[in-house]
């Protein structure tokens, strides 16, 4: 009987302290690896190769814990400025039409928020922001149900916590064009859409170049 306790006492103790081994990546770095965007047909044809830095999925959007945690990403936040990559479309839709809950940047607790959060509720229409391939469809870590879309010349958006897909990877999209549908998977408190620009693989701040 001693010993039973024990081991339930250890158990407990280990239990209380631990957690998931998701939430210990505070960042993986995660490189969608494909070649040069600029033929959407050539693109279509691969297939998406996911390289992840650590252990436990890509980068989260919005996680807190008490404990310390390494800093794996390889993210920070931008100082890109001026009009982006000659070649590409600029963004041309907004993928919700809802308010923006919560902008890019450092918050205070001096998490990285690598996007911009809208709070378009449960079930939403998610659409593409610009023409482009559909690279990823599916579940990425901290990021729920995601699509992600190339739109060629390094850019690429990322549209996170979806509760469903409704496009598929190697698909041509034009602006405007559904991709899923809003939800709160992932690490994710409320529903909403959790939108992402990258240019050659460096996370910038969205809203100076929404429509």
């Amino acid at each position: 009987m001693k010993r039973a306790l024990t081991i339930g006492a250890v158990a407990s103790l280990v239990i209380g302290v631990s957690l998931p081994a998701a939430a210990l990546d505070s960042g993986a770095s995660v490189a969608p690896a494909f070649a040069d965007p600029g033929d959407g047909a050539a693109l279509a044809a691969q297939s998406l190769d996911i390289t992840v830095a650590a252990a436990g999925g890509p980068a989260k959007d919005a996680f807190s814990a008490t404990e310390a945690v390494a800093e794996v990403s390889t993210y920070s936040a931008s100082t890109y400025s001026g009009p982006l990559p000659a070649g590409f479309g600029g963004i041309t839709a907004w993928p919700a039409n809802a308010p923006v809950n919560d902008g890019f940047g450092y918050r205070d607790g001096g998490e990285f928020h690598g996007g911009i959060d809208i709070m378009c509720g449960y079930g939403a229409t998610i659409v593409a922001a610009a023409d482009g391939v559909v690279t990823f469809v599916g579940d990425y870590g901290g990021y729920g149900i995601v699509a992600i879309v190339n739109h060629g010349s390094g850019v690429e958006t990322y549209y996170s916590h979806l509760s469903a897909g409704l496009a598929t990877a190697g698909q041509w999209v034009t602006a405007g064009t559904p991709l899923g549908l809003s939800g709160d998977t992932g690490y994710a408190t409320v529903a909403h859409l959790h939108f992402e620009l990258h240019v050659n693989g460096t996370k910038v701040d969205p809203m100076p170049y929404m429509p």
